[in-house]
């Protein structure tokens, strides 16, 4: 009887892995293999943020860029410009040569005309004669000059590159880039990294049935390996700077790096030390997935440190919506590297591991003490868009794990007529942090606690009156604690950014005058964004919101998701009352989000909300799918680990369309 029921559990699983199986060779025949063919590709420019212009014209007719050349057999690169009042005998004369050597490896003039009508999409690309050979560590010389320029002006797309770029114009120090991309060698060698993830795919996918369909393991045994080795795939697979704001994250986690270290602070402001190879490392990523991230990290990971003397560089603070605690992780893992001497890309992808390993024993904790939605917790906890941001340098890895573990001990204290001391004490550190955090965003979810310390008051007793006055007390100083916080920031609300036009911003005192406005403005939100949102939640839009997956994919987490929540032995069974004030908790914390967006980030020319992400809601998602349960939804524990299978088969799909972007 064993051997039979044994069979039955290895056919399916055998059919899910040969069928993969097929998924990884069709995915590389008919997306990648065609893509290796093309040189490697890096983006020098700074995307997904503001940048500057070089503008060329008859007062100022000439740049000279000197930069070093950090890839091998360079063989074309690209400027992003616009023309103006563009004349017939305008002409750009281009030269790149070696600053060293004087060899000139590219020289040719063309009509301004000429150069715009070869763009696409604003860029330009110069094909060399020859590719370059032994480009890599060569100081080049890039020269344009206008001539003939009349009324012409031409304008160049600019950014800061701190260590590749020496001197702009022959000033030394001045860092500024006009080069978009470089194309350079060829992308055959990337084929090992498709291997491989295709090979952990397999491997994974059989873990998950031998752990889900033969062991019918419970979610505090299976989460670890199962978040473990997802979050390293996408710690690769979403490279370093893949992440939204990852560059300010990286930094902040520097600083705190240095202080751990002892390394002294500079006398400048806004600067600090770092090491010149995690720099270079720094300025050779784009803000993005591209060729050249995987050939970076397929070099690099495991060769030895460059210059690791530290380098003066400025440097973004993004410590004024959290405390600086929220970076220790990713600090100690970067402190790691330096220590033991490290390659630079290693360092960083320590960094990030440290802060997947945080976020994956703060969820774990979770899991263990929350006693019922074991399995909701564990899903919302490996969703794509989770573990990017948990296999990052974002702060969300602390913030999201942090907030999930409040609201786990929220729910158990429900359950539990004596607390115990450490369940008082740990609520307290996860209250204040949940106020120190997102500009206080998510301070509606100190409202979970009213049932676990609340519920059965009577104020008529005079002990649990000064029970209650304590109670009241302690909220009032979280709420002035984050006031205090964020009082810079609730400053910039009142005032605007100082602009006018259609660059000006919501302030709080114009939309306090026009109510139906923000009325007006959420309504838009909803109905224009709200599908993009769910999306971004359920981890169908990744990287810097570039990678959309198929919207069958999120079908299927969706409604995994509802059935997760309705697991028998598993699931929510509150009553109206709390039903309603975890709806007005998560609701009002939307509001909040949806606010802080509103006066911090749209522009009052708009019609909805800009900047509104999906992944701001996720500290949200464990309450509001528990609304999902009903009892005409009954999953048996049977049914719940196929139901996992499902997910875990999807989210590989997933990371294989991933992969072919």
């Amino acid at each position: 009887m064993e051997k039979r029921i044994n069979k039955k559990q290895i056919f399916p699983g055998i059919l899910i892995l040969f069928f993969l199986s097929i998924i990884c060779v069709v995915v590389y025949k008919a997306q990648i293999r065609e893509k290796l063919e093309q040189p490697i590709e890096y983006t020098m420019m700074t995307e997904h943020k503001d940048t500057a212009e070089v503008i060329l014209s008859s007062e100022w007719p000439m740049f000279s860029e000197v930069f070093l050349c950090k890839v091998p057999e360079l063989k074309s690169l690209s400027i992003e410009l616009t023309g103006n009042n563009v004349v017939d005998e305008a002409r750009l004369n281009m030269t790149l040569y070696d600053e060293d050597t004087g060899e000139i490896y590219y020289q040719e003039e063309k009509t301004v005309r000429a150069v715009m009508d070869s763009r696409v999409q604003s860029k330009a690309e110069f094909i060399f004669p020859e590719p370059i050979q032994d480009s890599e560590g060569k100081k080049l010389c890039l020269i344009w000059s206008l001539k003939d320029a009349g009324t012409t002006s031409v304008h160049l797309k600019a950014n800061q590159k701190q260590i590749l770029v020496s001197s702009f114009n022959g000033v030394e120090g001045d860092k500024t880039n006009v080069i978009y991309t470089l194309r350079y060698g060829n992308s055959q060698c990337l084929d090992i990294l498709y291997i491989g993830l295709c090979a952990v795919l397999l491997g994974f996918t059989v873990l998950c049935w031998w752990m889900l369909i033969v062991r019918h393991m419970t979610a505090e045994k299976f989460f670890i390996p199962m978040a473990v080795i997802l979050g390293i795939v996408f710690q690769c697979l979403i490279t370093v700077g893949g992440v939204p704001d990852e560059p300010g994250h990286l930094d902040t986690a520097y600083k705190y790096s240095n202080k751990i270290l002892l390394v002294e602070d500079t006398e400048t402001p806004g600067t600090i030390y770092k090491r010149v190879c995690d720099v270079e490392m720094s300025d050779m990523l784009a803000n993005g997935l591209e060729s050249n991230s995987y050939y970076q990290l397929m070099t690099d990971t495991f060769a030895k440190p460059g210059d690791t003397e530290l380098t003066e560089v400025s440097y973004v603070d993004s410590t004024n919506l959290v405390p600086g605690i929220v970076y220790l992780p990713s600090a100690l893992g970067l402190s790691v590297g330096r220590i033991f001497g490290f390659s630079a890309m290693l360092t960083l992808q320590l960094a990030r591991i440290f802060n997947l390993i945080c976020f994956i024993l703060l969820v774990w904790t979770a899991i263990c003490l929350i006693p019922f939605g074991k399995n909701l917790l564990a899903m919302v906890a490996v969703l794509p868009i989770t573990l990017q941001q948990a296999a990052s340098f974002s702060y969300d890895a602390m913030v999201n794990g942090g907030l999930m573990l409040f609201a786990a001990l929220c729910f158990r204290m429900w359950k539990r007529k004596q607390k115990e001391k450490w369940e008082i004490i740990l609520s307290v550190i996860l209250t204040v942090f949940a106020a120190m955090v997102k500009g206080g965003v998510y301070l509606p979810l100190l409202l979970l606690l009213l049932p676990a310390f609340a519920g059965r008051l009577n104020l008529k007793d005079q002990g649990q009156r000064k029970y209650f006055l304590g109670i009241s007390l302690c909220a009032a100083a979280v709420i002035l604690l984050a006031i205090v916080k964020f009082f810079p920031v609730l400053q910039t609300f009142v005032e605007g950014n100082g602009q006018s036009g259609d660059n000006a911003l919501y302030t709080a005192p114009y939309l306090l005058q026009h109510p139906l406005k923000v009325v007006y403005l959420y309504w838009n939100t909803l109905i224009q964004e709200g599908d993009v949102l769910l999306q971004g939640l359920l981890g169908g839009i990744l990287s810097w919101l570039d990678i959309r997956m198929n919207w069958m994919f999120q079908l299927v987490f969706f409604i995994g998701l509802l059935l997760m929540a309705n697991i028998e032995k598993d699931r929510f069974n509150g009553c109206r009352r709390e039903k309603i004030l975890i709806a007005s908790a998560c609701g009002i914390s939307i509001v909040l989000i949806m606010a802080s967006m509103l006066v911090g980030y749209t522009k009052i020319s708009v019609d909805y909300i800009q900047g509104l992400q999906g992944r701001y809601f996720l500290p949200l998602a464990l309450p509001l799918f528990y609304l999902a349960a009903s009892p005409i939804a009954q999953v048996g524990r049977r049914q719940s680990f196929s139901i996992w299978m499902m997910m875990m088969v999807v989210e590989v799909l997933m990371i294989l369309q991933v992969a072919a972007c």
